[in-house]
């Protein structure tokens, strides 16, 4: 793990996970025209098909998404939602092709709407205009500037995806070299606030997995982070520690991450690499099971063996933190 931020697919999953708080934080008169009772459908490939054709497969961090009102004015309504974390010249030109392209594909009743993640304060495109010969074009789309976002209500409410922002904040604050102590002592705030906050330990797992994308740290400063951690636990008796260190085993892989990671590592590179990542993974899925539904790894051993395919894996290791019970979780297997 290193320094570099990836904003996008961290961004990327906080939508997926969180679009409601979402949507209440950034967007509030949009969350209270969605009747949140019925399905969300995102429209990946869809979306992927119209970015590809405007933009040779560029990637950004675009979420199209199909819910139903409140009012029942429309049978359902798309809502485009882009994120953007730096500045871009023609950035209202391409919300407008965009709505366009997905006006043309669907024919329904759509939003677009702009969340600006970038740090440039004088920064607020909301309207893209022009005009030849007498004809002219106007569209204008709603705009959410993270910057200027007041968290602390927010936190205090519980709101998942304010303490994304919180932690996208100090991701921007830290960039760059020289900021590692910074961005560990950042880190360290939100985590012990996140732990502290009495929240359900799925949405705990899920917003810890999103903070570390977004905080990475240089091996010498998790491991101090991790260090400082477990202080705090003797001081604090705070749960959901464990959850963090196994969230790191399974998200963060690389030689060197931390020197629970090295230990736990150890052993799988005399039998290969990545025997020993998948190694990890199955005992991560192990423990979580055990916590969560208090099944025992040997209930769950010759059915996690079978599996190798560490992407596989991967994704085992996020739904068991989002299933709603051992069934669900077993049909993913």
């Amino acid at each position: 793990m290193n320094e570099s931020t990836d904003y996008d697919g961290a961004w990327k999953e906080t939508l997926e996970r969180f679009l409601p708080q979402f949507l209440e934080l950034a967007f509030p008169a949009i969350h209270r025209a969605v009747d949140w009772s019925k399905p969300v459908r995102f429209l990946d490939t869809e979306l992927q098909e119209i970015v590809r054709a405007a933009e040779a497969g560029t990637l950004r961090v675009d979420k199209l998404v199909e819910v139903t009102l409140v009012d029942g004015a429309e049978d359902w309504l798309l809502i485009h939602a882009e994120v953007q974390t730096q500045r871009e010249a023609e950035f209202e030109e391409r919300m407008f092709d965009y709505h366009c392209r997905i006006r043309n594909r669907f024919h329904r009743p759509l939003v677009s709407l702009a969340v600006l993640a970038d740090e440039k304060a004088r920064w607020r495109p909301a309207c893209f205009e022009a005009e030849v010969l007498g004809c002219r074009i106007r569209f204008e789309f709603p705009v959410c500037k993270l910057s200027e976002l007041d968290l602390e209500p927010w936190l205090a409410a519980g709101n998942p995806v304010a303490r994304v922002i919180a932690a996208h904040r100090v991701a921007q604050q830290t960039a760059g070299t020289g900021g590692a102590r910074k961005r560990r002592k950042g880190k360290l705030g939100l985590v012990r606030s996140l732990l502290e906050s009495g929240a359900k330990v799925e949405e705990v797992a899920e917003v810890l997995r999103l903070m570390n994308w977004l905080l990475a740290l240089p091996a010498e400063e998790e491991v101090v982070f991790r260090e400082e951690l477990g202080r705090l636990q003797q001081e604090t008796r705070m749960p959901y520690i464990s959850t963090y260190d196994r969230l790191v085993r399974a998200e963060g892989l690389e030689e060197g991450l931390s020197l629970g990671l090295q230990k736990g590592l150890q052993e799988g590179r005399q039998e290969g690499r990545q025997e020993g990542r998948v190694t990890v993974l199955r005992e991560t899925i192990a423990e979580a099971l055990l916590e969560r539904f208090g099944v025992t790894f040997e209930s769950v051993r010759s059915r996690l063996e079978a599996v190798e395919d560490e992407a596989v894996l991967r994704q085992l290791v996020k739904r068991v933190w989002t299933a709603r019970s051992i069934a669900e979780f077993e049909a993913q297997l």
